[in-house]
């Protein structure tokens, strides 16, 4: 018989992941920096469409 380790799971989330990515970025702050690409069209009055097509974080250009 082969032990399984369970992850702690809080609401869907990793917890052990997420603890393990802050104390990462907390190394390496830079890599925390993200900056949005997005593109704003005005429809008519107070109504406007805005897309996010990517970003730029971790230290390069990320999909969306």
């Amino acid at each position: 018989m082969t032990a399984v380790a369970e992850k702690q799971v809080d609401n869907g989330v990793n917890v052990e992941a997420l603890v393990g990515a802050r104390e990462a970025l907390t190394q390496a702050p830079e890599a925390a920096r993200f900056s949005w690409k997005a593109t704003s069209q005005w429809v008519s009055g107070t109504h406007s469409r805005t897309n996010i097509k990517g970003f730029f974080g971790l230290g390069q250009d990320q999909a969306h």
